[in-house]
């Protein structure tokens, strides 16, 4: 499950190269009176800058963007009319072709969104099937829900490997931030820590702080890299550390996860069952959970039979767990080596098992 990375964790400046006065105009679609345009860094605004639109439907904006680059403008009217620009110098925006020109970056935001459209469309059109079924009376059951999910999933990863290409061929522009803000989950983190070590310009805008925040935090969890302990409380509230358990010549799977992640507990039993099958071979598992509530965090412990180790400071996504490993998404796994260096990162189902057979064999 996801968490959102709309943070105001403070704002890194852009590369000075770009322009930071703007000025974005346009004529807005038929029946359209009034025109907005919503700062992206600025996520707890909810006033909008708009204007009401003449006889002749023509709008500006004219502004600073003080660091602050990328914002969507639409319309009042009925049929959503969304348009990113990044506020860069002198912009055109079209809202029947739904573009933004007029500079180079926004050249390459319109192109990168026609790239990703495709796909994007797919996911929509999936959402709306479910949709409808749901609507119709059919139990969304797992077998019902899995030809959807496997669709949905490919699509969604080509929209990753977009993106991923995107940001290769484009380390010294500011447009791709616009969608790694909302692709970073899907993108393996070894490619965002690769973009930021690089001084990539999209890792250096505001709009990514909160997920250059992380970087430092997700090379904790790269392969290689010895683990960092931290201390929580077990469910009878007494305090351990993390290298109780590992680094002690076990293999380990930390687990981060949570009474409430839907997906966390459909993981659950294969977590389980890698358990029973190599924990007498030299497997151990650490669950660390962002749960708050203490109760729901036990019950679900017994309710399905986890007889690991299990730690948690209540503190939801505040934990230290979080912070320490820059965990934004659940559920979330590192498995650790005897010696306590990170051997891989995000292992579940099919992958986990046939990490732990590699080691231990049948």
């Amino acid at each position: 499950m996801k968490k959102s990375l709309i943070l105001a964790l403070g704002a890194l400046l852009c590369a000075p190269t770009f322009a930071q006065k703007y000025t974005v105009c346009g004529v807005a679609p038929e029946g359209a009176k009034v025109v907005y345009m919503r700062n992206l860094q600025n996520p707890r605004d909810v006033r909008p800058d708009s204007i009401i639109l003449a006889a002749d439907r023509t709008f500006t904006f004219q502004g600073e963007a003080d660091g602050r680059l990328f914002a969507e403008l639409y319309t009042d009217r009925e049929q959503v009319d969304v348009v990113p620009a990044v506020l860069d110098g002198n912009v055109t925006v079209d809202f029947n072709q739904r573009t933004a020109t007029g500079t180079s970056e926004n050249a390459l935001l319109t192109e990168a969104r026609a790239d990703i459209a495709h796909f994007q469309s797919e996911m929509e059109s999936i959402e709306k099937e479910v949709g409808e079924l749901q609507a119709s009376g059919v139990a969304l059951t797992e077998e019902v829900l899995a030809p959807f999910i496997k669709r949905y999933e490919t699509a969604n990863a080509n929209v990753g490997k977009i993106v991923v290409s995107i940001c290769d061929n484009n380390l010294k522009s500011v447009a791709p931030a616009y969608f790694l803000r909302t692709a970073a989950n899907d993108i393996d983190r070894s490619d965002i820590i690769r973009w930021a070590d690089a001084k990539a310009a999209f890792m250096q805008t505001s709009l990514l702080a909160p997920i250059a925040s992380r970087v430092e935090a997700w090379k904790r969890a790269e392969p290689g890299q010895m683990f960092t302990d931290l201390e929580e409380n077990d469910p009878e509230g007494k305090a351990h550390r993390l290298s109780e358990y590992v680094g002690k010549g076990n293999y380990v799977l930390i687990d981060f996860w949570a009474s409430w992640c839907g997906p966390c507990l459909r993981e659950m039993p294969n977590v389980k069952a890698a358990y029973e099958k190599y924990h007498a071979k030299g497997f151990d598992i650490v669950g660390l959970s962002f749960d708050q509530d203490h109760k729901a965090w036990t019950a679900a412990i017994k309710r399905l039979g986890m007889p690991w180790h299990h730690l948690s400071d209540l503190k939801a996504w505040d934990t230290v767990a979080a912070k320490t490993y820059g965990i934004n998404a659940i559920p979330a796994t590192l498995l650790v080596g005897p010696d306590g260096k990170i051997i891989a990162n995000g292992l579940r189902g099919d992958a986990l098992q046939a990490k732990l057979k590699e080691i231990f064999g049948e």
